[in-house]
């Protein structure tokens, strides 16, 4: 089949955000490789998205300082619509377009803003490199907004002047300037500075000719300034200010809005600040960054930084006078916004309004950050904080001369709990409980006991009511915080209590403690406090907890519709307790009931405390209806986990089919999946948030979020947004702390905590209900470096109906880059713009992500490879709410669980050898072993079986031919038919030598499978020497970095069996090269000896030199007579391919006596570095209109679709 009409069709671009500008304080534009988008802020709607400037990036977006509105009316007449109107000027590279921004709103912000953007004019291909634009005005002209009624003609606004300004002046990197008439569309003047050298970076101050200044920051570590209209006698610009200090290139140079003050930022990594008014300027020097800074924006009182190190930070401006001396802090950074990952914040805008920061990144992310949040949410002085000082002692205690205790020497604040927004009870030294109201200064007394003297355990309910107190002497105290009831002393140990805490029940009278002494002496205790005795709660002793030796109980959390109880301790452990005595009748029991563990797990955050545990019941991840509860811990190693644990489909439900309870579950931190009792816990996900420690997560608005310390901060940090909400000086982790909030916007939140004995409160309530915005991401972010990998799902037609959940396939493909996340995403088509969904992003591996390869199995595993000799095997579940799948007709937005099964053991003996590659298939009747194939830098061909049931890696045989680094594996599965006893397992690997070898392991593999399936307690045996390859052959001068494999005919049915493969392979030499193999089964009677055998089907290997401009990353056949190919070059090629004199080819339609190359189609694309490729073959059920989705990634991602 030979294609010959067709399209390529671009369906989604994600990339690097190279720059963005605010419209007004509701409209943003990006500009996003060469799409221009408008997004309206209030709600993160895309309003437009247009193909502005071909095939080039949007380096900058230039407005036109005039806005035409216009107002017309709506369909209903009491609605008045506002059309504005506004010029802009894109650039990148060598052009520079003008585009038309028509933006519509309505009177009563009824329907959201509608915007279109027309291309007015090119301009043609200038000489060099933009580095600024700038529009230039008449000096008369001081108009910003022209107002039209809708009667008013406005066809004859721009056949004179182009919104009052038909002039652009344009910088360029030569340190040259020219004026450009944009209605003529020449060059009216050019002007070249007496500083003849390479500029990095450049930007205009000035509309007017006459006003217009250029600052150069030059490739030699200076900012020259010059105006353009000032000559000396050589008729060149005349520099009237060098500004020098940076000690490297000058990436960016900014004016502030009077032209008195410069910013440039450098290779240096630091940032200077000019005032060029001083003859002699020195600059405020400013470090913080950790990497290059790309750009600095300066405000009256701030300034804003971006840089490599993909964080933007707010600083002080010290430099401007508008700030008083008292009220400069002695930190010069304010803010540091971590919103994007891996490296690079390529653009930076602010609001007209001075509030809303937007920031473009290289992960093809845009986020807003609120300005206001730099005083708001950090804090660093005790100004902002209110200081707890104890009444005098005589106000609350009455000093009894009977007492045989004499009172400790000296009272402070010995605990304290926070029991509301703005409420604390103090435990002081003395053994007094107080009551205390920071607004109002109200000082209660609630209880005093010599018991609690020098030492106060405490703890307070949820709800605020109750707090209980623990004594040294082992007593238990529970308070009304209201004074509901009298105060309940309880001897329940032997000696000091470690701790306490309080879970809720369902009832909300219900409540238990949980009270843990020395000696691991813990107790369940059952609080009922509407059933009173002489206005006495009744409390009584509920359970007894036995806990493993070394477990030292630290956080816990109760889920009372499963009655568990998940435990965590000091030692990194993780237990679970099934309570489900609670439905026996007690009065049988004579004594109190002893529980223990069901389940085990050590070492759950890398031999770190786990200092807290939360709950979240999750239904939208079940497929088929089993019980799900998420279990999220947090720990001291920085980092939280999420696990998950659901009952077998047997039990139905969580409870304990044992008896005496006496068999416990354990597991070490490298198993993912541990069972018992009917219950499976799996470990989901693991991230590592901070260097310093997580104390506590939570949920608050079903947003993840978590509390931590940072060398002497607390932090509030938003998982779910990925960014920091709020942050204190606080002198460090080790105090006592609390902290609440009532939403995800900490908009009423209070954290306290104790410092030099005293306590001190930060609390805050407004009715602000948003920063202008209500969604952080306005895009969702891709890789933040360059992409390594893209593999599409694609279910084969025998693959079991299980795995087929949907009427139409949902297109999902999974990636693996630089920055060491492993990702899937799910295409979504759209009207306004087609999406791509994070569905799941795991960092596990400890470098760059070399392979990912799919395969399915009794379940769907995705294999990832890299450096480090890393290969990890990930089960992958994917599934939708049953609603959607009932009434959905395309593919709905899946939920996907990707759980870490097992992982490889290192061979070599050298740490830095990587798995270059790897080729898996499956392999038995079953389908629960796995062959891959793996490549490694030490030239060394490996091959392994997984066994899904055991989870683990078994090294069948390895060899070494090629003498250089193994780039590329592929293999081919021949099925057995007739004669065959056994499918053929052919191998193809390619190295840096050029050479492709073909290997047949089909008799080690099957030999192997026997061995393992028939010994009862297999042993890791010596694995086997595969031998030489059965054929090989030079294919290029350089290294293979892809091979292509494609079946050409049909088997046939003799003595023997043939089958026949073209192999298409790409390398650095710029070539394609083709061949076709013929493979000849062989069976050597009474030898039980199978063999495959290669010849070559053509004389000569059929090549294209000169494929494409630069290395070739991916090759992909489409038929036997049409492949595709894709370069560093950015171009997408599509190619017939013709055989000479081939014989017995049914694919290909028309013979040649010369084997040659057709290019069909070239398409460019706009990812840089492309380095991978894969395509999907998609079928509605009709034939005739089956499509390919290709995928094309490296620094970003492009999606494209054909049809065949």
């Amino acid at each position: 089949m030979k294609i010959q009409n067709f399209e390529f069709q671009r369906l989604f671009y994600a990339g690097p955000v190279t720059s963005l500008y605010f419209h007004n304080d509701t409209i943003l534009f990006s500009g996003q490789g060469p799409y221009l988008k408008a997004f309206f802020i209030p709600t993160g709607e895309l309003l437009a998205s247009s193909l502005a400037l071909e095939y080039w990036r949007i380096h900058r977006i230039v407005s036109a300082k005039n806005i035409e509105k216009t107002y017309k009316d709506g369909q209903d007449l009491s609605n008045i619509i506002t059309e504005e109107k506004r010029l802009l000027a894109i650039y990148g590279s060598k052009a520079i377009h003008i585009i038309e921004a028509i933006i519509k709103y309505d009177a009563e912000n009824v329907i959201r803003p509608k915007c279109t953007f027309n291309i007015i004019s090119k301009l043609p291909p200038l000489r060099d490199w933009i580095h600024d634009v700038r529009w230039l005005y008449d000096d008369s002209n001081t108009s910003i907004i022209q107002e039209i009624s809708s009667n008013q003609s406005t066809s004859n606004l721009s056949t004179k002047k182009i919104n009052n300004s038909s002039e652009l002046a344009v910088a360029f990197a030569h340190n040259f300037v020219e004026i450009w008439d944009v209605q003529q569309l020449c060059c009216v003047y050019s002007i070249q500075c007496e500083d003849l050298c390479i500029l990095c970076s450049a930007r205009f101050f000035g509309n007017t000719r006459d006003s217009l200044i250029l600052a150069s920051g030059t490739a030699f570590n200076q900012v020259i300034l010059w105006k353009i209209t000032q000559k000396n006698e050589k008729g060149r610009g005349v520099v009237f200010k060098r500004l020098i200090g940076h000690e490297g290139s000058v990436f960016g140079v900014r004016f502030n809005d009077d032209g008195k003050i410069i910013t440039s930022v450098s290779d240096d990594r630091t940032i200077r600040v000019w005032k060029i008014t001083d003859d002699n300027p020195k600059p405020l020097v400013l470090y913080g960054h950790m990497a290059r800074v790309w750009d600095c924006l300066i405000l009256n009182d701030h300034l804003i930084s971006i840089s490599e190190d993909s964080t933007c930070r707010v600083w002080h401006n010290r430099i401007s006078r508008s700030m008083n001396d008292d009220d400069i802090s002695d930190v010069d950074c304010l803010a540091c916004w971590e919103g994007h990952v891996g490296k690079n914040i390529w653009s930076l805008a602010i609001n007209p309004s001075k509030t809303i920061v937007a920031t473009g990144g290289g992960d093809s992310g845009i986020r807003l950050w609120s300005l206001s949040s730099v005083t708001n949410n950090k804090i660093d002085s005790e100004k902002d904080l209110v200081k707890i000082t104890l009444p005098s002692v005589d106000t609350y205690i009455q000093l009894n001369e009977s007492s045989q205790i004499p009172l400790p020497s000296r009272e402070h604040v010995r605990n304290f709990v926070l029991v509301d927004y703005c409420t604390i009870v103090i435990a002081t030294n003395f053994g007094c409980l107080l009551k205390h109201n920071h607004i109002t200064n109200e000082w209660t007394s609630l209880n005093n006991s010599a018991n609690l003297q020098n030492y106060t355990m405490m703890k307070a309910s949820k709800c605020g009511r109750i707090v209980c107190c623990g004594s040294i002497d082992g007593n238990i105290y529970v308070v009304s915080v209201n004074k509901e009831f009298k105060t309940i002393k309880k001897k329940l140990h032997e000696f000091k209590v470690f701790e306490i805490f309080f879970e809720e029940s369902s009832d909300p009278d219900i409540i238990y403690v949980i009270s843990h002494a020395v000696h691991n002496d813990i107790y369940i205790l059952k609080l009922e406090l509407n059933c009173k005795s002489n206005n006495v709660p009744k409390f009584e002793i509920y359970h007894k907890l036995l806990v493993p030796q070394n477990f030292l109980l630290m956080s816990l959390a109760f889920c009372p519709p499963y009655n568990l109880l998940v435990c965590g301790s000091r030692e990194s452990g993780l237990i679970i307790f099934n309570m489900t005595h609670n439905t026996i009748d007690r009065k049988l029991y004579k004594s109190t009931i002893e529980l223990s563990p069901v389940i085990y797990l050590k070492d759950t955050h890398r031999k770190q405390a786990v200092t807290s545990v939360a709950l979240k019941f999750n239904s939208s991840e079940s497929n088929n209806g089993d019980d799900l509860l998420n279990i999220y811990t947090s720990g001291r190693d920085g980092g939280y986990v999420k696990y998950r644990l659901r009952c077998l489909p047997t039990s139905g439900k969580f409870y304990n089919n044992s008896e005496d309870g006496s068999k416990i579950m354990e597991s070490c931190h490298n198993e993912q999946v541990i069972s018992g009792y009917d219950l499976i816990l799996e470990e989901i996900y693991r991230a590592k948030i901070t260097k310093g420690w997580i104390e506590k997560v939570m949920f608050v608005d079903d947003e993840l979020i978590l509390l931590g310390f940072y060398k002497k901060r607390f932090f509030v940090y938003n998982d779910t947004k990925k960014f920091e909400m709020l942050s204190i000086a606080c002198g460090g982790a080790h105090r006592v702390w609390h902290f609440k909030a009532q939403d995800k916007r900490m908009n009423k939140a209070s954290f306290m905590f104790i410092r030099k004995e005293n306590v001190f409160i930060y609390s805050r309530e407004t009715t602000i209900t948003n920063d202008g915005f209500n969604e952080y991401k306005l895009q969702e972010n891709f890789h933040g470096k360059e992409c390594r990998n893209v593999r599409f799902l694609s279910y084969p037609p025998k693959v079991p109906l299980n795995y087929r959940l949907f009427k139409s396939d949902p297109i999902i493909f999974a990636t693996g880059a630089e920055d060491s996340l492993l990702r899937l995403f799910q295409y979504i088509p759209d009207e306004k713009e087609n999406r791509l969904f994070s569905l799941c992003s795991i960092k596990k591996h400890s470098s760059v992500i070399k392979n990912i390869e799919w395969s399915f199995g009794n379940e769907l595993l995705l294999f990832s490879c890299g450096a480090s000799e890393e290969l990890t095997c990930w089960k992958v579940e994917i599934n939708v709410s049953h609603d959607q799948k009932e009434t959905s007709t395309q593919a709905p937005l899946v939920n996907i669980n990707c759980l870490e099964w097992a992982s490889c053991p290192v061979v070599s003996e050298v740490l830095e050898t990587r798995i270059m590659d790897t080729s898996v298939c499956s392999i038995s009747a079953n389908n629960e072993y796995h062959i891959i194939a793996a490549v490694y830098s030490d030239s060394i061909l490996r091959v392994w079986l997984f066994d899904e049931e055991k989870k683990s890696f078994f090294l069948i045989g390895m060899s070494k031919f090629h003498n250089k680094c193994i780039l590329q594996v592929e293999n081919v599965v021949i099925k057995a038919k007739e004669s065959m006893t056994e499918d053929g397992i052919l191998l193809f690997t390619s190295a840096t030598d050029g050479r492709i070898a073909v290997w047949d392991i089909s008799h080690y593999i099957h030999s192997y499978l026997v061995s393992y399936a028939t010994e009862v307690k297999f042993q890791h045996r010596t694995p086997y020497n595969l031998g030489t390859p059965i054929f090989s052959y030079q294919a290029h001068q350089s290294g293979v970095n892809c091979i292509a494999l494609h079946q050409m005919t049909n088997p046939t049915t003799s003595n023997f069996m043939k089958e026949s493969y073209m192999v298409v392979t790409g390398g650095e030499d710029n070539a394609i090269a083709a061949i076709i193999l013929e493979f000849t089964y062989h069976e050597f009677k009474g030898t039980n000896c199978e063999k495959w055998t290669a010849e070559q089907c053509v004389n000569d290997i059929l090549k294209m030199d000169v494929a494409h401009g630069s290395s070739i990353q991916g090759i992909r056949i489409i038929n036997g007579s049409t492949i595709l190919s894709t370069s560093i070059d950015q171009r997408l090629n599509l190619w017939n391919i013709t055989f000479k004199n081939l014989i017995n080819n049914d694919e290909i339609s028309e013979q040649n006596e010369e084997g040659k190359f057709e290019l069909i189609k070239s398409e460019f694309i706009n990812v840089c570095d492309p380095c991978c490729m894969d395509v999907l073959r998609i079928n509605d059920g009709n034939d005739k209109n089956d499509k390919l989705m290709i995928a094309t990634s490296g620094i970003g991602i492009e999606l494209f679709q054909i049809n065949l």
